[in-house]
Protein backbone atom coordinates (compact mmCIF):
# COMPACT_ATOMS: atom_id res chain seq x y z
CA UNK A 1 0.00 0.00 0.00
CA UNK A 2 1.51 3.30 -0.65
CA UNK A 3 2.15 5.99 2.23
CA UNK A 4 3.77 9.56 2.03
CA UNK A 5 7.13 9.48 2.71
CA UNK A 6 9.50 12.58 3.72
CA UNK A 7 12.85 13.34 2.34
CA UNK A 8 13.20 15.89 5.80
CA UNK A 9 16.37 17.29 4.18
CA UNK A 10 15.02 18.98 0.84
CA UNK A 11 12.44 20.69 2.84
CA UNK A 12 12.00 24.14 2.58
CA UNK A 13 9.40 25.12 5.44
CA UNK A 14 7.39 26.70 2.59
CA UNK A 15 4.48 25.24 4.10
CA UNK A 16 2.58 24.89 0.69
CA UNK A 17 1.51 21.19 2.38
CA UNK A 18 -0.34 22.69 5.03
CA UNK A 19 -2.05 25.56 2.83
CA UNK A 20 -2.69 22.61 0.01
CA UNK A 21 -4.12 20.24 3.14
CA UNK A 22 -6.52 23.94 4.70
CA UNK A 23 -8.16 23.80 1.31
CA UNK A 24 -8.43 20.21 0.37
CA UNK A 25 -10.76 19.98 3.54
CA UNK A 26 -12.21 22.92 3.63
CA UNK A 27 -15.87 22.74 2.47
CA UNK A 28 -15.24 25.99 0.11
CA UNK A 29 -12.15 24.38 -1.36
CA UNK A 30 -10.78 27.82 -2.15
CA UNK A 31 -7.54 29.62 -0.35
CA UNK A 32 -9.83 32.69 0.53
CA UNK A 33 -12.33 30.31 2.45
CA UNK A 34 -9.50 28.83 4.68
CA UNK A 35 -8.40 32.34 5.62
CA UNK A 36 -9.51 33.52 8.98
CA UNK A 37 -11.94 30.51 9.53
CA UNK A 38 -11.41 29.14 12.80
CA UNK A 39 -12.50 25.70 12.01
CA UNK A 40 -9.66 25.17 8.86
CA UNK A 41 -8.44 21.87 9.75
CA UNK A 42 -4.70 21.31 8.69
CA UNK A 43 -4.04 18.02 8.69
CA UNK A 44 -0.38 18.54 8.28
CA UNK A 45 2.06 20.41 10.73
CA UNK A 46 5.66 21.56 9.39
CA UNK A 47 7.83 21.29 12.49
CA UNK A 48 10.96 23.64 12.67
CA UNK A 49 13.83 22.44 15.03
CA UNK A 50 16.90 24.63 14.78
CA UNK A 51 17.39 25.59 11.23
CA UNK A 52 16.13 22.03 10.13
CA UNK A 53 12.00 21.47 8.85
CA UNK A 54 10.16 18.64 9.17
CA UNK A 55 6.61 17.89 7.73
CA UNK A 56 4.75 16.16 10.54
CA UNK A 57 1.74 14.11 9.50
CA UNK A 58 -0.40 10.64 10.28
CA UNK A 59 1.94 7.63 9.48
CA UNK A 60 -1.24 5.25 8.85
CA UNK A 61 0.26 2.93 10.47
CA UNK A 62 -0.18 -1.43 10.45
CA UNK A 63 -1.25 -1.88 12.87
CA UNK A 64 -2.54 1.25 14.33
CA UNK A 65 -2.19 2.21 18.32
CA UNK A 66 -5.14 4.86 17.78
CA UNK A 67 -7.65 2.57 15.86
CA UNK A 68 -6.91 0.22 19.15
CA UNK A 69 -7.50 3.07 21.47
CA UNK A 70 -10.80 4.26 20.46
CA UNK A 71 -13.43 3.48 22.25
CA UNK A 72 -16.04 4.94 20.68
CA UNK A 73 -14.97 3.59 16.81
CA UNK A 74 -14.22 6.98 15.52
CA UNK A 75 -11.13 5.74 13.65
CA UNK A 76 -10.88 2.89 11.15
CA UNK A 77 -9.26 1.57 8.55
CA UNK A 78 -9.78 1.79 4.91
CA UNK A 79 -9.23 -1.43 3.52
CA UNK A 80 -8.79 -0.62 -0.31
CA UNK A 81 -6.18 2.35 0.67
CA UNK A 82 -4.97 1.56 3.79
CA UNK A 83 -5.72 4.67 4.91
CA UNK A 84 -6.54 4.99 8.94
CA UNK A 85 -9.74 7.35 9.15
CA UNK A 86 -11.33 9.09 11.42
CA UNK A 87 -15.13 9.49 11.82
CA UNK A 88 -15.75 13.25 13.68
CA UNK A 89 -19.68 12.46 14.10
CA UNK A 90 -18.76 9.04 16.22
CA UNK A 91 -15.38 10.89 18.04
CA UNK A 92 -15.57 11.88 21.56
CA UNK A 93 -13.44 13.59 22.40
CA UNK A 94 -11.54 11.52 24.74
CA UNK A 95 -8.22 12.04 23.63
CA UNK A 96 -7.24 8.20 23.88
CA UNK A 97 -5.79 8.40 19.97
CA UNK A 98 -3.62 11.03 20.87
CA UNK A 99 -2.25 9.50 24.03
CA UNK A 100 -1.20 6.43 22.33
CA UNK A 101 0.20 8.12 19.20
CA UNK A 102 3.75 7.83 18.92
CA UNK A 103 3.81 10.47 16.31
CA UNK A 104 1.87 13.81 17.90
CA UNK A 105 -0.73 13.26 14.90
CA UNK A 106 -3.68 13.80 16.35
CA UNK A 107 -5.15 17.10 17.72
CA UNK A 108 -8.09 18.68 18.88
CA UNK A 109 -10.55 21.65 17.82
CA UNK A 110 -13.78 22.45 16.66
CA UNK A 111 -13.36 21.51 12.59
CA UNK A 112 -16.41 22.12 9.65
CA UNK A 113 -16.72 18.22 10.02
CA UNK A 114 -17.43 18.54 14.08
CA UNK A 115 -21.37 18.10 15.21
CA UNK A 116 -22.66 20.03 17.50
CA UNK A 117 -20.00 22.79 17.51
CA UNK A 118 -17.79 21.30 20.16
CA UNK A 119 -13.99 19.93 19.54
CA UNK A 120 -13.32 16.59 17.70
CA UNK A 121 -9.86 14.87 16.79
CA UNK A 122 -8.91 15.19 13.93
CA UNK A 123 -5.70 14.04 11.41
CA UNK A 124 -4.57 12.93 8.09
CA UNK A 125 -6.95 11.22 6.30
CA UNK A 126 -4.28 10.65 3.47
CA UNK A 127 -7.02 12.36 1.11
CA UNK A 128 -8.70 9.26 0.41
CA UNK A 129 -10.95 10.58 -1.68
CA UNK A 130 -8.60 12.03 -3.78
CA UNK A 131 -6.34 8.64 -4.02
CA UNK A 132 -9.33 6.30 -4.74
CA UNK A 133 -9.58 8.93 -7.94
CA UNK A 134 -5.91 8.69 -8.79
CA UNK A 135 -4.81 12.18 -7.72
CA UNK A 136 -1.46 11.88 -5.19
CA UNK A 137 -2.44 13.54 -1.37
CA UNK A 138 -2.85 17.29 -1.87
CA UNK A 139 0.51 17.85 0.46
CA UNK A 140 2.42 15.61 -2.05
CA UNK A 141 1.14 17.28 -4.82
CA UNK A 142 1.93 20.98 -3.35
CA UNK A 143 5.40 20.13 -2.50
CA UNK A 144 7.92 21.66 -5.11
CA UNK A 145 10.90 20.59 -3.65
CA UNK A 146 10.40 16.76 -3.44
CA UNK A 147 10.20 16.79 0.25
CA UNK A 148 7.57 14.38 0.13
CA UNK A 149 6.68 11.71 -2.07
CA UNK A 150 3.89 9.25 -2.15
CA UNK A 151 5.07 5.61 -2.98
CA UNK A 152 4.74 1.95 -2.02
CA UNK A 153 5.59 1.38 1.38
CA UNK A 154 7.48 -2.07 0.76
CA UNK A 155 9.54 -1.05 -2.22
CA UNK A 156 10.72 2.11 -0.24
CA UNK A 157 11.36 0.55 2.51
CA UNK A 158 13.18 -2.12 0.79
CA UNK A 159 14.85 0.76 -1.48
CA UNK A 160 15.87 2.40 1.49
CA UNK A 161 17.11 -0.43 3.66
CA UNK A 162 19.35 -1.14 0.93
CA UNK A 163 21.33 1.90 0.57
CA UNK A 164 23.59 4.27 2.81
CA UNK A 165 22.29 6.50 5.37
CA UNK A 166 23.54 9.58 3.31
CA UNK A 167 21.84 7.72 -0.04
CA UNK A 168 18.59 7.00 2.40
CA UNK A 169 18.29 10.92 3.29
CA UNK A 170 19.43 12.59 0.50
CA UNK A 171 18.82 10.06 -2.77
CA UNK A 172 20.68 8.76 -5.49
CA UNK A 173 21.30 12.08 -7.25
CA UNK A 174 22.06 14.00 -3.80
CA UNK A 175 20.84 17.51 -3.14
CA UNK A 176 19.68 19.71 -5.57
CA UNK A 177 21.75 22.60 -5.93
CA UNK A 178 19.22 25.32 -5.39
CA UNK A 179 17.94 23.37 -2.09
CA UNK A 180 21.37 23.18 -0.67
CA UNK A 181 21.52 27.04 -1.34
CA UNK A 182 18.81 27.64 0.65
CA UNK A 183 19.73 25.56 3.42
CA UNK A 184 22.89 27.06 3.93
CA UNK A 185 21.57 30.29 3.30
CA UNK A 186 19.06 29.03 6.36
CA UNK A 187 21.89 27.70 8.24
CA UNK A 188 23.23 31.39 8.10
CA UNK A 189 20.66 33.10 8.87
CA UNK A 190 19.67 30.85 12.05
CA UNK A 191 23.28 31.36 13.31
CA UNK A 192 23.30 35.21 12.79
CA UNK A 193 19.64 35.07 14.83
CA UNK A 194 21.67 32.96 18.02
CA UNK A 195 24.36 35.09 17.94
CA UNK A 196 22.78 38.01 18.46
CA UNK A 197 20.67 36.89 21.46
Amino acid sequence: MKRIFVDYKKCLACKACETACAVEHHPGHSLLATLCDHKTQVNVRVLGIDHEAFPLSCRHCDPADCLNACPSGAISRDQESGAVLLDASLCKACAMCAMVCPFDAISFKVTHRSQYNRDVAYKCDLCNERIKEGKKPACVEACHSGALVYAEHDSMRGKHAAKSLRTYLLGAEGMPPHIELFRELRRKEFARRRGGE
